[in-house]
């Protein structure tokens, strides 16, 4: 009986939600699990109340998953049975006093000022290419901006004499940001490069900022790709992903005194609550301080 309701969840969440593909998927994942538990308990969709949607997250939390997980299949049931309530299928939501296990907040890697540091002064400038690299490199450390915006940056974006950049980020909300001296001037360096090959591959006009050598725009796996090589270059040895240059920026000014309020702009967070997460990263910091001055370390 539940399998048919499930189904039409999951069409209905498709076509009315208008979800991904990989959101639908999860959330597929998460409720063919609780279908199983109530197969094995032989449970009816009548039968099903808050203290069997309990059972089923208890078992669940049997095998070890983290909190994250669990609260993203609380969060799925929680809508299953909402629309199940809506269409009229169920008379209550056995759910309506689940209370979703607060995720935990992942503390974001980053990259020390002297690892990020010595990563960018890999791209020395002694080429074209290299120009393009720093340039990149650069205005991506000076701004925090996440990967898809560096590769979507326009150069009708960058106001070289007023130093800022409009950055458009999720949601097609946008952002004006200021460019610090260093990383503008390479990119006026690399701006000149730019239109000699955008000439050479007889383009009349090539909006994106960032290109190849033969005038086509970078991808966010192309900017992948250079910083990976420039990671290795400078002989950083853990892994080393692109939303490590925006936690990095957003860590290294909170602790040389950025308002959080500010940060928030700059990062174009929606909610105060994303950005507040930086405020923990120093917790290492504590631990080492407390462990020395603390009489009873």
């Amino acid at each position: 009986m539940i399998e048919k309701e499930l189904t039409e969840f999951l069409a209905f969440i498709s076509t009315e939600k208008g979800l991904s593909p990989h959101t639908i998927e999860a959330y597929q994942r998460d409720l063919e699990q609780f279908v199983e538990t109530c197969q094995i308990n032989k449970w009816s969709l009548d039968e099903i109340k808050l203290p069997q949607v309990r059972q089923h997250l208890a078992s669940l939390r049997k095998k070890e998953l983290s909190a994250r997980s669990l609260a993203r299949k609380s969060s799925a049931l929680k809508q299953f049975f909402k629309f199940l309530l809506r269409e009229k299928k169920i008379k209550s939501d056995p759910t309506e006093l689940l209370l979703v296990q607060v995720k935990q907040k992942r503390l974001p890697k980053h990259l020390t000022v002297e690892e990020m540091f010595r990563v960018i002064s890999m791209a020395a400038g002694e080429t074209d290419l290299e120009i393009r690299d720093r340039a990149l490199l650069e205005l991506w450390y000076a701004t925090g901006t996440r990967i898809s915006e560096m590769s979507q940056l326009q150069i009708s974006d960058i106001d070289f004499e007023e130093k800022t950049v409009r950055v458009l980020g999720k949601g097609n909300r946008q952002r004006l940001l200021p460019v610090g001296d260093v990383a503008m001037s390479w990119c006026r360096k690399y701006r000149d490069i730019r239109h000699e090959w955008v000439r050479q591959a007889n383009l009349k006009q090539m909006e994106p900022f960032f290109l190849s050598p033969y005038g086509s725009q970078l991808s966010r796996q192309s900017i992948w790709k250079i910083l990976k090589k420039y990671t290795k270059k400078a002989g950083i040895k853990r892994s080393v992903w692109p939303h490590m240059i925006r936690h990095s920026f957003a860590t290294h000014i909170l602790r040389n005194g950025a308002d959080l309020r500010a940060v928030q702009e700059l990062l174009g967070h929606r909610s105060i609550s994303t950005t507040e997460v930086y405020t923990h990263l120093d917790i290492e910091n504590l631990k080492l301080m407390q462990s020395k001055y603390h009489p009873r370390s």
